[in-house]
């Protein structure tokens, strides 16, 4: 009996051990599902991009011989044998033309987005693929009862001092000009190109705010996260007005510069330094300047 209650007591300790760590796998996982469905779902919405080429290069072909149908404008199909009639949804209030010019747009918004939602499913993917393979992992420590492993997985001094390393590393990074907002929030703007990247990709946490003038070379900006729940619409502009600045636009009187979290922000293969695309996006018009509420670190 002795025996017996010796091979059992490991199991339930392994149990026992292996329970937080799965709950957070678990959630992991159930996270990067529901974003591979919002990502199907992102790519449906925006629709096959070659067709909407399509439909925008016909309608300009067909311009002598298209007819109106309605909401439709019905063409030869100059791509398919024979050139049968098809019909393609236009409004009646808008000319040929200007259909036309909203498929090409179409097309340009769904070849864009192809490319990022590919980028970010293939993330999504590996990253679920390497949660399960953790949670795989977890069970059979469990099934060996391996207690070493499994307290490794709870025990995490080294994450914390990695953390303390990390801000220290920040905090004495030179690529930057640092700013406090009126709010009380750091604003952190880039130098050089190669430092853009470097405070975006390598600095910037996946929810800070992120900032960039929508037409212009110019400095990334980041309002830093202080702990806050929201940042204030004051420090907001303020950060734009730096972004404005720091830019080429910087003698425009009106500048628009667009704000994201930093999730949404990704490197395009073979970009150039400082060169970025964004998967969604808002946008403030501001005049460039530092505001006298702000002042450099």
């Amino acid at each position: 009996m002795v025996g017996s209650d010796n091979r059992v007591e490991p199991d339930k300790l392994a149990i026992e051990l292996a329970h937080e760590p799965r709950r957070k796998l678990l959630a992991k996982i159930r996270k990067a599902e529901r974003l591979l469905k919002n990502l199907d779902a992102d790519s449906e919405k925006h629709g096959n991009a070659e067709l909407w080429r399509k439909y925008g290069e016909l309608l300009l072909a067909n311009l002598s011989v298209a007819r109106r149908d309605g909401d439709c404008v019905v063409v030869k199909d100059l791509y398919t044998e024979n050139e049968p009639e098809i019909s393609i949804k236009g409004e009646a209030r808008y000319s040929i033309n200007e259909i036309a010019d909203a498929y090409f747009r179409r097309y340009a918004k769904a070849r864009n987005a192809a490319g990022i939602i590919k980028d970010r499913l293939n993330v999504t993917l590996q990253n679920l693929d390497n949660l399960r393979s953790q949670l795989a992992s977890i069970d059979m420590a469990v099934a060996d009862g391996d207690l070493d492993h499994l307290r490794s997985l709870v025990e995490k001094p080294k994450a914390v001092r990695q953390q303390s390393k990390k801000t220290k590393q920040e905090q004495s990074y030179k690529g930057v000009r640092r700013f406090v907002s009126s709010d009380g929030f750091e604003i952190w703007v880039g130098k050089k190109a190669t430092d853009n990247d470097h405070l975006t990709f390598r600095v910037a946490r996946s929810l800070e705010t992120w900032l960039h003038t929508a037409d212009y070379p110019g400095s990334h900006v980041v309002i830093r996260d202080s702990g806050k729940k929201k940042i204030p619409e004051r420090t907001l502009v303020e950060a734009a007005q730096l972004a404005a600045f720091y830019s080429n636009a910087r003698e425009h009187g009106k500048v628009t510069v667009r704000y994201t979290q930093r999730k949404f922000v990704h490197k395009p293969k073979k970009a150039p330094p400082g060169m970025v695309s964004l998967s969604s996006f808002k946008t403030l018009i501001v005049e460039p300047g530092v505001n006298v509420k702000l002042r450099e670190e």
